[in-house]
This record gives structure tokens, sequence and C-alpha cells, in this order.
């Protein structure tokens, strides 16, 4: 009897769809310098904004999932000031008490707000978050903060030595279920969402949510296509676990179009004009004239609710072969990385062999745009605070 030779065990690269392939998709020099020599295993680049607004709306969920009895809405915002005292006297629902615990978390991981206006903004969008969708989304909210994990195959690249045939991909994600879909009134903006983008639904499905921490992005945008391949690869992952329903949607939620900015308002009427949006206001409408008689420097327009909801709501539908289709395009942003990461070890240089492709928005708020070989154009202060809702 032949014995074979024992293997030697073999390092699968662990890779977050976020914080990983999208992060290199918006600059890959970026993600290298944030992921510093640690490959694998990888670390998230995602900055303090986006990570503030998810802990802030899943520590929300559960604090109104626990309470009994539960809490109405809107819930007040009690802000502590920076470098302050908390204000005394706050309930738990009170969402500068759920800022002051999600600020701590970070401030231990070393993640601090660039500045006061960017904290105040993070505080502003989670407040109309909270109050102006947590009516109806929370209570269709089956599962929160799911892990969803697979492993596949690493495409095969002619001249680079792999580390791996298989990399495991991973992703933390928010579950709607069909029972409670249809238990929601008619009225709940999500049931009408889903529906409408997928008016056959039968049997047993579920449907996953995610916060962006952006706005809305234009039609022939980059970040549109990722925003489609991300929902379609989770709800390959989802399939993945043992005892889940088939994904018939994903709904993405682009916080920021609650609280619009200047330069949201700009871009916004950007795409309009070039037809690279797929929700606009209806002509003649309040909304309509607010948004083409707004200047740049006057007050943010205080676009209707409806207006907004249907700019921050975005309902992805899912079969099994977008699901597919999804996940082999981030085998190849995988395939990309490993190429990157070989040609570094065979140069040993690290800017010339990972890609510097950031946007205004990205590199606005990147450490090492001082020395980037092409660092996107500065041309104004990124955030502007938004006035409050009437």
């Amino acid at each position: 009897m032949v014995l074979e030779r024992r293997r030697e065990s073999e390092v699968i690269p662990q890779y977050s769809l976020t914080g990983d392939l999208l992060s290199f998709l918006r600059c890959g020099l970026q993600y290298r310098y944030h992921n510093g020599s640690e490959l694998p295993p990888s670390r998230p680049v995602q900055l303090w904004f986006g990570e503030f607004v998810h802990g802030a709306m899943e520590a929300a969920f559960r604090i109104w999932r626990d309470a009994a009895p539960r809490p109405a809405f809107p819930w007040p915002m009690n802000i502590t000031p920076h470098r302050g005292t908390a204000p005394a006297g706050r309930s738990d629902h009170d969402i500068g008490a759920i800022g002051d615990t999600i600020e701590g978390t970070l401030r231990a991981l070393g993640k601090n707000p660039r500045s006061s206006v960017v904290r105040e903004s993070a505080y502003r969008r989670v407040e109309r978050a909270i109050n102006e969708l947590g009516p109806d989304l929370f209570p269709l909210i089956a599962a929160a903060e799911e892990l969803v994990i697979g492993t596949r195959q690493i495409p095969a690249t002619l001249g680079t030595a792999l580390r791996a045939r298989l990399y495991e991909l991973h992703g933390i994600i928010d579950v709607v279920t069909d029972v409670e879909l249809t238990g929601a009134p008619d009225s709940n903006i999500f049931k009408q969402a889903i529906q409408a983008a997928n008016p056959s639904l039968l049997g047993r499905f579920e449907v996953i949510v995610d916060y962006k921490g952006s706005r809305r992005p234009g039609t022939g945008h980059p970040y549109w296509q990722q925003g489609d391949w991300q929902v379609q690869t989770y709800a390959w992952l989802r399939r993945q676990q043992p005892g889940t329903l088939p994904v018939v949607a994903g709904v993405l939620i682009y916080i920021n179009e609650l609280a619009p900015t200047a330069d949201d308002v700009e871009q916004l009427r950007r795409e309009v004009t070039r037809r690279q949006t797929d929700v606009l206001p209806a002509n003649g409408s309040p909304d309509y004239y607010q948004l083409n008689t707004w200047r740049p420097g006057s007050a943010v327009p205080a676009f209707s609710l409806a207006f907004r909801l249907a700019r921050a709501i975005r309902v992805i539908s899912v079969t099994e072969q977008t699901q597919t289709t999804s996940a082999l395009e981030f085998d190849r942003v995988v395939q990309d990385i490993e190429r990157c990461v070989d040609a570094e070890a065979v140069r040993g240089q690290i800017i010339a062999q990972w890609p510097a492709r950031g946007d205004e928005e990205s590199c606005a708020a990147c450490d090492f745009r001082h020395f980037c070989p092409s660092p996107a154009p500065r041309q104004r202060p990124h955030v502007v605070v938004a006035p409050s809702a009437p």
C-alpha cells in the first residue's frame, strides 16, 4: 500500500463582500494601504460614516424588538456634544444615546469621524432613517445581522502564482421572510415596493436588506451596477446556509437620500438632465419645482417624504441566473486582487501594483491622497449638513 505524502495545509483567503471586494473596486490602492500587510485575512476599509449608520440602525431595531411596550415613533434625539457630557434623563430609545454607544464602539477600534460636520450629518441621517423608515421596516425584519458565508473557486490566472484554489466570501445582512411581508398592512412602503418589483410572488421566500451610507447612484455610475452585484451575491451566499428559503429580492436603502445635502441635490440635477436616474420628481410637482429652481448656495430643498423615500429604497429582483452571473463577477474581482498580491510579492512594490481609481468622495476621505499617483480633484467641501425636515 502506497501512502500519499501529506500535503501542506492550504491558506484560504477570506474576503468580505463590502469591506474587501467593493472597497477594491472603489480604489485598489486605498484598499491595499488600509489592509496593511495582513493578506489574508482582510480588514474592512469602510469609513466611519457607513459603519456608524449600520450600527445605529441595527441597535435601534434591537431596542424596538426587545422593548415592552415598544416605543412609539418618532424617537427623540438629544446628541452628546463633541467632547462634551451626555444630556441627562435620556431614554434607551433616544437616538443620541444609541449614537453614543456606536461611537464608543468605533472609537475603541480606532475609528472616529473626520470632522464635526460629518458627525452631525450622520446623526441627522440616522434620525431620519429610524423615524421615517423604522415604522414600516422594523416589523418586517425576521433576522438581523445574519452572517452569510460561502466558498468559491478563484479563476486561474495565466502567469500568476495563486495562493489558493478557493476563497471564502462572507457578509452580514438583514432578512425579511414571506410571513412578515404577508402580515404587513398594504400601506407598508416596503411591501408596496417589493410587490411592485415582483408582482407574481408566490410560495415561501426571503428578501434581504442592506443599508447604504450614501446617496442613490446614477444609473450610469459603476456603483449602480455594483449594488446589483452585491444584492445578487448576498442572495447566493444566503442560499448556502442550511434551512434558508429562496431569496426573491434584495432591498438597498440609501440613507443619505433621506437628508440630502447641497452636493446631493446638485448631482441629482445633473443626473436628471442626462437621464441617468430612475427616480425623479413628477413633472409639475412641488418637488419638481424645488429641484429646478434651486441654486447652489441656497437652502437645500425640503423634498416631500414620498419623494425622499422613493429615492432611498431600491428593490432588486433576484433569480438563479442573476445570482450566478453576479457571483462570477466577484470571482473576477478576487482574481484581480490575487494578481495584485502576487505582483507585489514578486516586485516588492505597492503603488505600481495596485490600481488607484478613487472618485472625489473616496479621495476626499483618504489618508493617502497626498502621495497618490492619480487622486480625484477636490472641488468643494464634500459634506454639507441638511436642514431639518418641516
